[in-house]
């Protein structure tokens, strides 16, 4: 950790030209004024679309700024640790490269963290928060019986597994990525469970929220299924001591 640098933002990105540009330039806008120092860390996924070409010029604004680049696509979890384990800022925060959660959020989430909490997470699904543009039907069902699976499996009380907006301070972080094993979207599900296993104290916070469809890379039936096995997966994980 640089005690110089107190925030750190991660973005994993596949295939993410689309969006990349003005992510990136709502970022900028908000870091210009602020008197704490940051660094930007993209990690592409194994892109195969112009994204480490229009993230590398979208970045020139950013004091600090590194891209990590994988060589084939391993997955949004795999993404996430690599980036994570390479922050060097007190607080470390990751957020989705379609801005679906815009970084004046964080603020929300620091006062979580302020307030004597390990780890915030933003939340579509308490009391406060505003959804701008809905997620279709099926995956609102599909989101709401993962939410049961998931509290029946993994014994977690948390409201939204899913939200690709989350604050850590860096020791937390550390603790928890250095022992994540799932290097798909169900990543989100295991920090979740780690969190209750290594008793860190967090807290949801309801955020602004925006759908975009088009550039979504959800497949929600064969997703749906693959969640479920990883639920499973990471019960019989603790099971056999993994996370000891």
């Amino acid at each position: 950790m640089n005690n110089d640098i107190c925030l750190s933002i991660i973005i994993p990105a596949y295939n993410e030209e689309q969006n990349l540009p003005s992510t990136l330039t709502d970022i900028s806008a908000y870091l210009k004024d602020k008197v704490y120092e940051y660094e930007l860390i993209i990690v592409d996924d194994g892109s195969t679309d112009r994204t480490v070409e229009i993230a590398l010029e979208a970045a020139k604004p950013f004091k600090a700024f590194t891209l990590l680049k994988n060589q084939t696509n391993h997955g949004k979890g795999y993404s996430l640790k690599r980036g994570v384990l390479a922050a060097r800022g007190r607080y470390i925060l990751f957020m989705d490269a379609d801005n679906s959660t815009r970084i004046d959020q964080v603020e929300k989430l620091m006062e979580a963290i302020n307030s004597g909490s390990d780890v915030a997470i933003a939340s579509r699904r308490i009391p406060g928060a505003q959804i701008n543009s809905s997620q279709p039907l099926h995956r609102i069902v599909l989101g709401n019986i993962y939410i049961i699976l998931s509290k029946l499996i993994l014994g977690s009380s948390v409201q939204d597994y899913n939200c690709g907006f989350k604050l850590y301070k860096n020791k937390a972080a550390m603790t928890l990525f250095s022992r994540l094993t799932r290097d798909d979207w169900s990543f989100d599900s295991e920090l979740i469970f780690l969190i209750g296993r290594f008793k860190l104290k967090l807290k949801e916070v309801p955020v602004e929220w925006i759908h975009h469809e088009k550039t979504s890379k959800v497949r929600p039936i064969r997703d749906g299924i693959n969640s479920f096995i990883s639920l499973v997966k990471i019960r019989l994980q603790a099971i056999r001591g993994k996370y000891d």
